[in-house]
């Protein structure tokens, strides 16, 4: 069944949602708002929604409603709309807690259902002009729904965000929010210290080499937007944290008393956590194949390498530089369908001169 979907909110995660769901069936028509009406223009110019509307008229005419703003937001927003909403009408959001904005929702009228939502999706680049159609592609999306919704209403939302490529996961809001401290408030906060640890001091930075900087890149995030989400997991963040000092005393204390043992378990341990994350490639072909290139720096390398793999039947389904030094050249990723396609892509970019190797 198609629905009017309304998204409040044109930024990063509510134009990428425009994009998505405009670039699937179930959705018949996607309109949206937001505070800044530049946003919104180009919301309209890149295809993120078909149509704007004004909140009240927005939302009379939804079948689903996506809250895509700030948390504080959020008890705002539903006062307005409240009293516009269809019969049968599903509420939802975006946001990185989902215990306070259940609460928010216990709010709607009784014909409407709450379903909260959070995808764990981002990127560097903030604001309508990072929108990117396929940012949920392969991302776990969590659903909490409120009490008393139907089944039929969570499949339908479901089944919706589905098609944007997401991978859909049905939760508790409270143990939501409990494993979103770990895994994303605490790093975020981790990420914050250790830039402050430098003070902004010229040769700390200068060091900054790859390590740090992929360790901090969520530092860089707004930190009005930050505060909100901080604030309003506070509770389960405190106890998280208490967990994170008492592993860093233990290290502190290995260290102090040079006790080897402690810290290589310390170590070893962590490696084999981390090594037990799923390993989930972005974009529509997750099971690819990787190849290093080391390629001159010359106008159309990279339609060359297009080129070479062209002429022997094999599809580049990524590609990402990850080195470039101007007048002398650069390291480039390239992303094939299967290790047989990477061996014959070596085979064939050494044939042409150009040094690769299977990642």
């Amino acid at each position: 069944m198609p629905s009017n979907v309304f998204i409040i909110g044109l930024g990063l995660i509510g134009g990428s949602l425009g994009l998505a769901l405009r670039g699937t069936a179930p959705a018949a028509q996607v309109a949206g708002t937001d505070s800044d009406p530049e946003t919104v223009q180009k919301a309209l110019q890149i295809g993120a929604i078909d149509v704007s509307r004004p909140l009240s008229q927005g939302a009379a005419q939804a079948d689903v409603i996506v809250i895509c703003t700030p948390l504080s937001a959020y008890p705002g927003i539903i006062e307005h709309i409240k009293p516009h909403l269809k019969a049968g009408c599903i509420i939802s959001d975006v946001g990185s807690t989902k215990k306070t904005v259940m609460q928010a929702f216990q709010g709607l009228p009784s014909h409407s259902w709450g379903i909260g939502g959070h995808p764990m999706a981002g990127a560097e680049v903030k604001g309508i002009v990072g929108a990117d159609r396929y940012l949920f592609e392969n991302a776990v999306y969590v659903l909490t729904p409120g009490e008393n919704v139907p089944q039929q209403q969570i499949e339908y939302l479901s089944g919706l965000l589905a098609a944007t490529g997401a991978r859909i996961r049905l939760m508790e809001a409270s143990l939501h929010d409990c494993l979103v401290a770990t895994v994303s408030h605490v790093p975020h906060l981790s990420a914050v210290a250790l830039v402050n640890l430098t003070g902004g001091r010229e040769d700390d930075l200068m060091m900054a080499a790859g390590g740090f900087r992929d360790t901090t890149r969520i530092a860089s995030s707004a930190p009005e937007l930050w505060e909100d989400i901080l604030m309003s997991n506070r509770d389960i963040l405190l106890d998280k944290l208490d967990g994170l000092i008492n592993e860093l005393t233990e290290m502190k204390m290995a260290l102090h008393h040079g006790d080897t043992a402690t810290l290589h378990n310390k170590l070893a341990r962590a490696k084999a956590i981390r090594d037990l994350i799923p390993r989930v490639r972005r974009g529509l072909m997750p099971g690819f194949s990787d190849i290093i290139c080391i390629v001159p720096d010359q106008p159309g390398i990279i339609g060359t390498l297009g080129s070479i793999l062209d002429r022997h039947g094999i599809n580049i389904v990524d590609i990402e530089i990850l080195r470039a030094r101007e007048g002398d050249g650069g390291t480039i990723r390239l992303g094939v369908p299967s290790p047989q396609d990477a061996g014959q892509a070596v085979k064939a970019l050494a044939a042409s001169g150009i040094r690769a190797w299977v990642k």
